[in-house]
């Protein structure tokens, strides 16, 4: 199986490696970062172009003019092949994302909320697309951000981890808590090796279902990945 990951940044990408991983035993080899590139180091990102480095704006915009996405499953491919799309919705608010968000206080529970606004960015996404592809593609749509998915291996908080307010300041708070002094070196690691060791957990599917239970869009996502198996 082969896997095109289009993502808004390296962090995303480490973490949904791990995820591939733990829920279709798929390893790092058999995954194609299409977005961003991750080929690079840091002095190459300075000088890159934007869609080099992606950003939910980027991830739009490749959605909407689709010659990544159609060149990625255009390519002669002998495996069987598909995609994961990833965004957040913690810019859900800034203009140009256009997704419409649940009204926190119409009665719905969290789970609920992250259910329909996960469906309204899957929405957007095929909209983007002009609905091409959505057989081969899965969604990976983080309520708030996937610092929110890595929160579940740290945090012990009942709450479903996209709950808080900031999940990346929550993150940080229980990393420092939580880690030995030489742990913490991994905080100060490249993005995608910071984000590859603090999501590690995801690799094992047993881990990956336990913390899926604290957190309704990871829960999603890999459900969704079930149809690829």
């Amino acid at each position: 199986m082969i896997v095109g990951l289009f993502a808004e940044g390296r962090g995303d990408l480490a973490v949904i490696t791990n995820i591939l991983k733990g829920t279709l035993n798929i390893d790092r080899a058999d995954i194609r970062y299409e977005l961003p590139e991750y080929e690079k180091d840091q002095t190459d990102l300075s000088v890159m172009a934007n869609e080099q480095q992606s950003s939910w704006t980027v991830v739009k915009t490749v959605c909407q003019e689709r010659q990544k996405i159609d060149r990625f499953f255009d390519n002669p491919i002998e495996q069987k092949a598909f995609a994961v799309i990833h965004l957040d919705t913690a810019e859900r608010h800034l203009e140009g994302y256009g997704v419409m968000q649940p009204a926190k206080n119409a009665g719905l529970d969290i789970k609920e909320y992250c259910r329909q606004l996960r469906t309204n960015v899957v929405n957007k996404i095929n909209e983007w697309l002009e609905n091409s592809h959505q057989d081969k593609i899965a969604y990976a749509i983080a309520i708030e951000e996937t610092d929110a998915w890595v929160l579940t291996i740290y945090d012990n908080g009942k709450a479903d981890t996209s709950s808080y307010q900031d999940p990346k300041k929550r993150l940080g708070d229980e990393l420092n808590r939580i880690l030995k002094p030489k742990e913490k070196n991994i905080l100060r690691a490249k993005t995608f090796e910071k984000y590859d060791w603090l999501s590690h957990d995801f690799r094992k599917k047993k881990n990956l279902l336990f913390y899926s239970t604290k957190n309704e869009s990871l829960k999603l996502f890999c459900e969704s990945l079930e149809v690829f198996k």
